[in-house]
């Protein structure tokens, strides 16, 4: 699969989405999401979608309500939906813009085929296209830690757990030694499990934990590999100095990777350029035959292929291929040197460039092989064509008295053809030249 820094949203979108209808309670939701290991459940009403997630029970759970109510009678979000074919570039700025944490993705029906988060995008990026030298340290001061010491209860810090991105950081003599994340603690609020233990019953450990001198790519690196939500930041002594989200981590990676797009706008645009630019100019030279400068044998497969499909496909007129090969040429660089024999390459791709028209295509094959593809040309034509050339060799005078002949095969493309049971018929025909004494033109009719 090809590499892309930037995939569409139909390709990292999560498409096993739990459905729903309003008529389910808020108990039964959290039931379903813990066992199907999701973060919510998506309602449909017509051409609006809506959103019941972890965070909207811990909310409910919080406030007391009764987890046997019905989701119909909860307060309930109204997701924006986003298209499949736009990049994840188009999905950040609009959960920025919004403040939301899921967006519905829909197809070209306008049909619901999925949800995307911000943990869905930190996925499908690759961190070394977004920071390289800014350091996770940087950040820390936007965000202060909620810290415990392993001896709290549970139950007296659950207010602290309000979106799915929360969590608690257990310390000791300030260093993290535990966690506890809305992960750990959903099942214990969605089955009414026991909440009474102090936190070492409940926390995690050891912390996987980022130094501050590490940079953003680092960290948004780690992110990924770990498949955590928040980078929890210490410093040199493994004290801890803050905990960054990966919502802030990828917004701020964001926005500083599109402010360097903005005010190097006009380089970017002008390296494009030039970088199609060459590009064009090696495509030109993958078809350019080095010596002698017309086209090579790719360029004639390009060209065949491309008139074969216009011929089969408008039952056009066919075209005619002519196979050319110089007679005894090792004699000539044995005898000459390989210069004289480069001279005459040269000027026999000079002398049928001259005689083809400008629709018409002449190559070097390869070695001392020409061949020369004539549009919309039968096989007398072609014949003829080939025999104005023979003839145009034979009488030039080439390296002083030393005679240069050239051996010719022709054939005209017939529908339904295989290029290379075509190509194989005039090549045959190009020997039977030579067998047959060289210096003239063999023809095969099919």
């Amino acid at each position: 699969m090809d590499y892309v820094a930037f995939p569409k949203i139909g390709s990292i979108a999560q498409h096993s989405v739990l459905r729903s209808d309003f008529n389910i309670s808020a108990g039964q939701a959290a039931k379903l999401m813990d066992e199907r290991g999701v973060s919510s459940i998506v309602i449909g009403q017509e051409d609006s979608h809506y959103v019941f997630s972890v965070e909207d029970v811990l909310k409910h759970a919080h406030d007391g309500g009764d987890m046997s109510l019905l989701i119909a009678n909860l307060p309930m979000r109204k997701i924006s939906c986003i298209s499949d074919d736009l990049s994840v570039l188009a999905a950040l700025d609009m959960l920025e813009k919004e403040g939301q944490h899921y967006l519905g993705v829909i197809n070209e029906k306008n049909v619901l085929v999925g949800i995307v988060t911000y943990t869905d995008i930190l996925g499908s990026i690759d961190p070394t296209i977004l920071m390289e030298r800014k350091t996770i340290g940087e950040m820390v001061s936007r965000t202060d830690p909620v810290v415990f010491t392993p001896d709290w209860i549970l139950e007296d810090v659950l207010h602290h757990f309000r979106t799915t991105d929360d969590a608690i950081i257990i310390v000791e003599e300030n260093k993290p030694v535990g966690i506890i994340t809305t992960r750990d603690i959903f099942p214990l609020l969605s089955s009414g499990g026991d909440v009474s233990q102090p936190l070492a019953y409940y926390m995690t450990m050891p912390v996987i934990v980022t130094t501050s001198h590490s940079s953003i790519h680092d960290a948004l690196l780690q992110l990924k590999r770990n498949h955590i939500k928040r980078a929890i930041v210490v410093n040199e002594l493994g004290v801890l100095t803050g905990v960054v989200p990966q919502t802030e981590l990828i917004g701020f990676a964001y926005g500083s990777w599109a402010n360097i797009l903005r005010h190097h706008a006009t380089e970017l645009s002008e390296l494009i350029g030039l970088l199609e630019e060459k590009n064009r100019t090696l495509e030109a030279l993958s078809y350019t035959d080095a010596l002698t400068g017309i086209g090579n044998r790719r360029m004639l497969h390009r060209e065949m292929t491309n008139e074969i499909e216009r011929i089969q496909r408008y039952r056009t007129p066919s075209f005619s291929l002519v196979l050319v090969d110089i007679d005894v040429f090792k004699q000539v660089n044995d005898q000459y040197g390989h210069d004289a024999g480069d001279k005459v390459l040269c000027g026999l791709s000079k002398q049928m460039t001259e005689l083809i028209r400008k629709n018409d295509i002449a190559v070097r094959w390869g070695g001392e092989e020409f061949a020369v593809m004539l549009r919309n040309t039968p096989l007398v034509a072609a014949r003829d064509f080939a025999e104005r050339l023979r003839t145009l060799v034979e009488a030039t005078k080439w390296i002083g008295d030393h005679p240069v002949t050239i051996s010719i095969g022709v054939g005209e493309f017939l529908p339904q053809e295989r290029e290379d049971t075509f190509f194989h018929r005039i090549d045959r025909a190009l020997y039977r030249a030579k067998d047959a004494g060289r210096n003239r033109v063999e023809f095969d009719a099919g």
